[in-house]
């Protein structure tokens, strides 16, 4: 008896699964700027549907998803099967971190979070980060690099998601995606109602995930002015492996 394969018989052939993008990291260590990237790169230079969103969980990706040719996923928490579905998918992992203690300062100044709630967030993330920025096909983005500042990771990301990305294109997206650019991009949300009628720290842009007060200075060893040395101390206590493993366990500044 003879067999026929599906493509013989005039059947479609398979779709290949949506490729991950996955853009984890420390909150305020420029992660959903390095998102916005990814974005507007594959946007920009692939003519499939891109489909991006939070999610920290597999089972949190939106209906619909699976249809698209590539998923952008922000986390700051990513669970293991996430991580191995984006390997599974021959995705990227982007992990972009920051000296907790700044970060800390910076959610507090941003977002108006206590002191308790805002270390309370870092430290949970700092601990999941640990886990898995050892792995060789992470990567790891510094925020003290100012990466977020140099158009020249615009080409990097774009070579390494596999996009080709002009000069024209880099510089369009940098553009796009300067403070000033952001903060503008922000008062037009803000005026179009889209962070509703009495906007909240925690409101967000579901297309860009942009919050109100999403821009901070980017100003790194603040913690100095704004933590007392208890707290200072309370935060290294809390990312200590996560301090030993980026190199930010300094004596506190007073």
């Amino acid at each position: 008896m003879k067999v026929r394969s599906r493509r013989a018989t005039g059947a479609p052939a398979k779709k290949p699964p949506a490729k991950i993008i996955l853009c984890a990291g420390l909150k305020s260590s420029g992660s959903t700027w390095l998102y916005n990237v990814v974005i507007r790169l594959l946007k920009e230079t692939r003519s499939g549907k891109t489909a991006a969103f939070y999610a920290d969980e597999v089972a949190l990706f939106p209906k619909g998803t699976e249809q698209a040719q590539f998923l952008v996923v922000k986390s700051h928490v990513p669970s293991e099967p996430l991580l191995f579905v984006t390997r599974l998918t021959r995705g990227k992992i982007f992990l972009t971190i920051r000296e907790p203690r700044d970060s800390v300062v910076s959610l507090m100044q941003r977002f108006s979070f206590p002191f308790e709630a805002a270390l309370k967030d870092v430290a949970e993330e700092a601990a999941r980060i640990v886990e898995f920025s050892r792995a060789r096909d992470v990567v790891l983005l510094r925020y003290e690099d100012r990466f977020h500042e140099d158009q020249k990771t615009i080409a990097e990301v774009a070579a390494l998601i596999g996009v080709r990305a002009p000069k024209a294109l880099q510089q369009k997206i940098f553009k796009a995606l300067t403070p000033d650019a952001v903060k503008r991009k922000i008062r037009n949300l803000n005026t179009q109602g889209v962070f509703g009628a009495a906007p909240k720290p925690e409101y967000f842009d579901p297309a860009t995930h942009w919050h109100p007060g999403h821009v901070g200075d980017g100003r790194m060893g603040k913690y100095a002015e704004f933590l007392s040395a208890a707290q200072q101390d309370e935060v290294i206590a809390q990312t200590r492996d996560y301090c030993k493993r980026f190199g930010y366990l300094r004596a506190r500044k007073r």
